[in-house]
């Protein structure tokens, strides 16, 4: 079908950012209109997603998923990150979700960048060059407009919400640095598959999803399949393919289709009402991506 490989690396790009986006979407479906929480929700959805990734890397990459278990120190700092990267982002993003919208919580998430940036400058003891430090501003400015509306005596998001999602930036920051070095010795889809499944374990533990009463019917069949097949699985197969293809740079600005995907699709499917001072906010946090693209960090 792909007869050039940089256009089916960048169709795989766009690929993990839709799906991501509609998972997000269907998560906002379940908490407006079944009542479901992120406590039961997200361990669901990373011990399953994690399950199906390694069942599928056993029959695909046997011998790759096995060395990375059997690599103590690896193995150790996999489990680290599934918990304190992959766990945590996966939780503060649905958190979010829960106390505003998927596509609020998309666009709040993709401050990591930034975080990522003014991490490698403590890192290299160096001052952030002229389009970081407009990249900086500019994020400031998308969460001042986002939560204010402009209006600075008064909050249009609750407090709860914001601190979520910062939280799930700074977590994302966590989930992209915490097992960077295991990226250069091992698959990425490897990685993840155990990292998600360590963080759904570890987050099963702490809540206990078997003792929520919930009521399932097809449409939380269907939104769990989009959840976990599309959002987890698909999403990083998609992604990985993206990566080998055009290079992680180009397969991450690819992506960034997501916020675009959870903001059109929640306003027209779940009636999210978005202002028009939203979309520049959003618009401004999103910018910094593109600008940190340019800065080679």
């Amino acid at each position: 079908m792909f007869k050039n490989q940089s256009v089916f690396g960048a169709f795989c790009g766009l690929m993990t950012g839709i799906c991501w986006g509609v998972s997000g979407v269907f998560g906002q479906f379940l908490f407006e209109t079944r009542g479901i929480e992120t406590t039961w929700l997200v361990p669901i959805r990373l011990t399953t997603a994690g399950i199906l990734m390694l069942v599928y890397l056993f029959a695909t990459k046997r011998e790759e998923t096995i060395a990375l278990m059997k690599n103590k120190r690896d193995f150790l700092q996999t489990i680290l990150a599934g918990v304190f990267g992959t766990m945590m982002f996966q939780f503060t993003f649905f958190g979010t979700v829960q106390r505003s919208n998927a596509g609020t919580a998309t666009v709040l998430q993709y401050l990591a960048p930034v975080m990522i940036m003014i991490y490698v400058c403590v890192r290299k003891k160096k001052i952030p060059k002229k389009l970081e430090a407009l990249s900086i501003f500019l994020a400031l400015a998308g969460i001042f407009l986002i939560s204010t509306h402009g209006n600075v005596n008064e909050l249009v998001m609750t407090p709860e919400a914001l601190l979520w999602g910062i939280g799930c930036a700074f977590f994302m920051f966590l989930n992209t640095v915490l097992p960077e070095s295991l990226y250069t010795r091992h698959a990425s889809t490897v990685v993840v598959g155990w990292a998600l499944l360590f963080g759904g374990i570890v987050l099963s533990l702490i809540f206990k999803p078997w003792k929520y009463d919930i009521h399932i019917d097809p449409a939380v069949i269907i939104s769990l399949f989009f959840i976990i097949i599309g959002g987890s699985v698909a999403a990083y197969l998609f992604y990985a393919n993206s990566v080998k293809r055009i290079g992680p740079t180009k397969a991450s600005l690819f992506s960034c289709i997501e916020p675009v995907t959870a903001t059109i699709l929640s306003a027209l499917w779940l009636k999210t009402n978005f202002m028009w001072i939203d979309l520049i906010g959003f618009a401004l946090i999103l910018s910094t991506i593109f600008i940190l693209s340019k800065t080679g960090e």
